[in-house]
């Protein structure tokens, strides 16, 4: 088998930052996963009712899917479809920041603000842009 360059291939440096992003996302997403499902009262008040037991799980349901993508595109050096998930991610985590805002927490508005940042970076980073409209053409058939 002859190999010949891929341009397509991102940056070792575009590479490493996507995969500690997306290594320190699993890790802290993963984080409020298990503690969702083990003990949802202790991330929001009334998280020991019934409902928000039911609720915890289906969004930890959710997000185990969600990282273990993640990792398994990680694994798999499959570095643009890692960027889209980054992406989608870091778009999650501009609502989270929306929402902390909305509720006034500092913390929960910094905090995912942080994330996005990088999630959208290593994204950029790795492949993943938005078309511009000049680039935009409809198909002739």
């Amino acid at each position: 088998m002859i190999r010949q360059p891929n341009d397509m291939v991102p940056s070792l440096n575009a590479r490493r930052f996507g995969g500690l992003v997306a290594l320190l996302n699993v890790v802290a997403s993963g984080y409020f996963t298990v503690s969702g499902l083990v003990d949802p009262g202790g991330l929001v008040d009334g998280g020991d009712q019934a409902a928000a037991r039911t609720y915890a799980a289906y969004m930890s349901a959710r997000s185990i899917v969600l990282l273990g993508g993640m990792v398994l595109l990680l694994a798999m050096r499959a570095w643009r479809p890692l960027g889209l998930l980054l992406a989608l991610n870091g778009a999650v985590q501009i609502v989270d920041t929306v929402i902390g805002a909305a509720h006034h927490q500092v913390p929960q508005t910094i905090g995912p603000l942080v994330f996005a940042a990088a999630l959208l970076s290593a994204a950029w980073l790795l492949g993943v842009r938005v078309p511009s409209p000049g680039r935009l053409r409809p198909t002739v058939r």
